[in-house]
C-alpha cells in the first residue's frame, strides 16, 4: 500500500512539473487562451493531487489513480501539439532561436541606450572590443561611429573594426514602434569582401601601372617614327645635295654637259630646306622623357635651365628617366622636382619628389648604378640621399672637363 502510495506521489509530482513546463512554453508561443487555461488547469489539479497524497488525505487511489490517468493523456496530447507547433509554425520562441543563431551581430534598443534584445555575436564583438557586455548599446554605436575602438578601421554612418583577423562592418537603422523611435544595429562579417577588395584594388593598381607604361611606351614609339622620318628627310637632303654638287663639278669641267636652269633650281631648293630646317619641340632635348613622366601621372617641376651641352644630354635624360621610375615605383609619389644651379665651371643638378622616404637606404643598382657611370664617364659625379627626403645630385662640367670635375665624386 505505502509503495502504491509513493508511486502515485512520484506520478503527481512529474505530471505537475510537465504541465508547468506547457504553460511556460503555451505563454512564450502566444498560444490561445484555450491552452492556457488548460496548463493552468492541469497543474492546479496535478498540485492538489499530489499535496492531499503527500498530506495521507483520505482520498481512494483508484480516484486519484484516475484522475492522474486523464491528467497524463491530456498532458501528452498538450505536449504533442506544441511540438508539432514549434516545428511547423513561427512562434516567438522560433523567432528568438533564430536570432540567437544568426552569425550577424543584432541589436535593437530605444533611446537612452538601454538594449530591448540583442543576439549572442553582437554581445561577443562588444565584450572582445571593449572588455564589458552590451549594456549601453548608444554609447557602444557612438565609439564606433567615431572610430574610437582600437579595433576601429574607419568610422562615419558605416564603420569598420578589424578583430582577430576578420573584418566587421556596423550600419544602424531607425524605425518606430508604438510612436517611439527604436534602433537596430546590425554587424556582418565582411572578411572575405575585404580580402576580395584588397585583392582587386592591387589587381587594379598594377592594372593602371601597366596601363601607363603601355602609353609611355605608345608615346617613345612615335617620336621614333618621327625621328625616323626626319632621318630620312635629311637622307634625302644629302642625296639631292650631292646631286647638285656632282652636277656643280660636272658643270665647271664642262659648261654644255648639263643645263644651267635645272642645275640653278637644284641649288636653290638644297639651300632653301637647309635654311628653313629647324627643330620641333618633340626634337628638343628631354622632351621624351618628360612627355613620359606627364603620362605616367607624375609632374615634372623645374627650377631652373636644363643644359643643352651635347655631352650633358644624354646624362641628364638618363637620370630623368632613372628618377620618374622610382618615384612611381618605390615612393609612390606624383611629383619630381629639378633644381638646376650654374657656375663658371659646372652644373649642379639636384632631383627630389614628393613620395615617401626609402625605409632602408639606397642601394646603388641597376639604372642608379649606370647613372653614376655615365656622369663620372664624362667627368662629372654624382651623390645619393636617403633622408629626411630622397635626393640624387648631379655635377657636371661645363666646357672641357676639368681636373675639380673630374675628383668632385671622391669628395664634394
Amino acid at each position: 500500500m505505502d509503495k502504491a502510495v509513493t508511486l502515485m506521489e512520484i506520478w503527481a509530482t512529474l505530471l505537475f512539473f510537465l504541465f508547468v513546463y506547457e504553460l511556460v512554453r503555451t505563454r512564450q508561443m502566444i498560444q490561445k487562451r484555450v491552452g492556457t487555461l488548460l496548463s493552468l488547469i492541469g497543474t492546479a489539479v496535478t498540485f492538489t493531487v499530489a499535496e492531499m497524497l503527500l498530506t495521507g488525505a483520505d482520498i481512494p487511489l483508484w480516484a486519484s489513480a484516475v484522475i492522474l490517468a486523464v491528467l497524463s493523456i491530456s498532458a501528452a496530447a498538450h505536449l504533442t501539439y506544441i511540438i508539432r507547433m514549434q516545428l511547423n509554425e513561427i512562434t516567438l520562441m522560433s523567432i528568438k532561436e533564430c536570432f540567437d543563431t544568426l552569425p550577424s551581430g543584432l541589436c535593437f534598443y530605444r533611446k537612452g541606450g538601454i538594449p530591448q534584445l540583442v543576439n549572442p555575436a553582437m554581445d561577443s564583438l562588444c565584450k572582445a572590443v571593449t572588455g564589458q557586455r552590451l549594456s549601453d548599446a548608444e554609447s557602444f554605436w557612438e565609439k564606433l561611429k567615431n572610430a574610437e575602438l582600437p579595433e576601429s578601421i574607419r568610422g562615419g554612418e558605416q564603420p569598420m573594426i578589424s578583430l582577430g583577423g576578420k573584418a566587421y562592418s556596423f550600419v544602424r537603422y531607425e524605425a518606430e514602434t508604438d510612436g517611439e523611435p527604436i534602433y537596430e544595429i546590425v554587424a556582418s562579417d565582411i572578411s572575405e569582401e575585404k580580402l576580395l577588395n584588397e585583392e582587386l584594388r592591387t589587381k587594379q593598381k598594377h592594372s593602371a601601372e601597366i596601363n601607363r607604361r603601355l602609353k609611355a611606351l605608345n608615346s617613345t614609339l612615335k617620336y621614333v617614327i618621327m625621328e625616323k622620318e626626319v632621318l630620312q628627310m635629311k637622307v634625302r637632303i644629302h642625296d639631292e645635295l650631292g646631286q647638285a654638287l656632282l652636277m656643280a663639278k660636272r658643270f665647271v669641267h664642262d659648261k654644255e654637259s648639263c643645263d644651267r636652269a635645272e642645275l640653278l633650281d637644284i641649288w636653290q631648293n638644297s639651300v632653301r630646306l637647309l635654311k628653313s630646317e629647324r627643330r620641333e619641340n618633340w626634337q628638343k632635348p628631354y622632351f621624351v622623357n618628360l612627355q613620359r613622366a606627364a603620362l605616367l601621372g607624375i609632374e615634372v617641376i623645374i627650377d631652373g635651365k636644363l643644359p643643352e651641352d651635347s655631352e650633358l644630354i644624354p646624362v641628364i635624360d638618363t637620370a630623368i628617366a632613372v628618377h620618374t621610375t622610382n618615384v612611381l615605383r618605390h615612393a609612390e609619389g606624383d611629383k619630381v622636382f629639378i633644381c638646376v644651379k650654374e657656375d663658371e665651371k659646372s652644373y649642379e643638378i639636384t632631383f627630389r619628389n614628393n613620395g615617401k622616404p626609402p625605409k632602408y637606404g639606397v642601394k646603388e643598382t641597376g639604372g642608379l648604378a649606370n647613372l653614376r657611370r655615365e656622369a663620372e664617364g664624362i667627368g662629372g659625379g654624382m651623390k645619393l640621399r636617403a633622408l629626411p627626403e630622397f635626393e640624387i645630385t648631379l655635377r657636371l662640367p661645363r666646357g672641357e672637363v676639368s681636373e675639380e670635375a673630374l675628383l668632385w665624386h671622391t669628395g664634394y
